[in-house]
């Protein structure tokens, strides 16, 4: 962690190559094309965008939607990768920083993995190490006997409070509850140092934790947790969502008056026609109003991707807008994989504006 005020120069060579590379984003045009493709199409649409190098990797037998999702993933880790490289200067902490999310992420990944005895090659497929950890270091982690010893190797984080209760509840949601807390205080903690031209980006990470506020509120309501148990699990540090507003969604009586309180607070529209009454339908409720949360989040990064293009946000705005392509792909892919209706698909996809 950095002290005091990091220094940012002018880097008109990595801001211009940013610039180039947010241009070859997908468009929404082109999902509409992709929406209508069988899954060997949408590879074959794919070798001519960015994907090329990662789609020409798969054999021609090895088009099935694992495979393609693998391409994905290690394009995501290319992108990322070739940003630390072109950064300049303190760019490249700032960058790195961010990063940590994807540390984040697949140690998720590894627990879950561990937790459900996942096919080795399947978890390795998932991870995506454009952080600070290796694939070669996350793999042993997986490899480790139990989820205690996986817990006890990560050196950064005190998990032993959070695997008591997973041995207690057989959940691994205090495990990444704690993972998500450790990585958000360090990402606020440090963007204080960040000039004020990343203030923008110090309030997308607000509204972000108000997001993940919102649904860990829903899904514990959903599974009855009361009102004091849901309040250990909360984050008091988000944009909109102040402490007294946070605690009072967490006391209301379930999870569909905790979604139409939140509608009154200009979070999404989530449909009225479900009823809390069917659990399946309250699920698929909680399912569309958080949807309307990313989209939601999105329009927050739109704000960074559209700053001066010589900002520190432009940059970060970028590398959301790269995560949600890699999520709207993925989206598209499992879901011709299922055989889902094209509308429903279109509905589940983000853009950027």
């Amino acid at each position: 962690m950095t002290n005091g005020t990091l220094r940012l120069g002018t880097y008109p060579y990595t801001y211009a190559r940013v610039s180039a590379m947010k241009s070859k984003l997908i468009k929404r045009d082109d999902y509409q094309k992709l929406l209508k493709m069988k899954v060997a199409e949408i590879a074959k649409f794919l070798q001519e965008t960015e994907y090329k190098r990662e789609i020409d990797e798969l054999a021609v037998s090895q088009l099935g939607i694992h495979h393609v999702e693998a391409a994905l993933n290690k394009n995501l880790v290319r992108a990322f990768r070739k940003l630390k490289k072109i950064a300049e200067g303190n760019l490249r902490i700032i960058i790195e920083e961010y990063l940590k999310r994807k540390d984040i992420s697949n140690l998720k990944s590894v627990f879950r993995g561990k937790f459900t005895s996942a096919d080795e090659r399947y978890v390795e497929s998932l991870l995506i190490p454009a952080g600070s950890f290796s694939r070669t270091y996350l793999m042993q982690l997986f490899k480790k006997e139990s989820i205690e010893e996986i817990a006890k190797s990560i050196p950064f984080v005190d998990l032993k409070e959070a695997v008591a209760k997973y041995k207690e509840q057989h959940s691994l949601f205090d495990i990444e509850n704690a993972l998500d807390r450790h990585y958000y205080s360090e990402i606020l903690e440090f963007s204080k140092h960040i000039p004020k031209q990343g203030n923008l980006f110090r309030t997308f990470l607000e509204h972000e934790i108000d997001v993940l506020n919102i649904k860990t509120i829903l899904r514990l309501k959903r599974e009855q947790f009361d009102s004091k148990e849901i309040e250990k699990y909360l984050f008091f540090s988000g944009a909109r969502i102040k402490k007294h507003a946070l605690l009072a969604l967490a006391r209301m009586a379930d999870a569909n008056e905790a979604v139409a309180a939140l509608k009154k607070m200009g979070y999404g529209n989530a449909p009225e026609s479900r009823s809390a009454d069917n659990n399946s339908k309250e699920g698929g409720a909680i399912m569309d109003f958080e949807l309307q949360l990313n989209h939601h989040l999105l329009d927050r990064a739109a704000l960074l991707l559209h700053q001066n293009p010589l900002s520190i946000d432009v940059i970060l705005g970028f590398m959301f807008a790269k995560e949600i392509e890699i999520r709207n792909l993925k989206t598209i892919i499992k879901g011709k994989q299922l055989g889902l209706d094209e509308a429903f698909m279109a509905r589940e996809l983000v853009y950027a504006k």
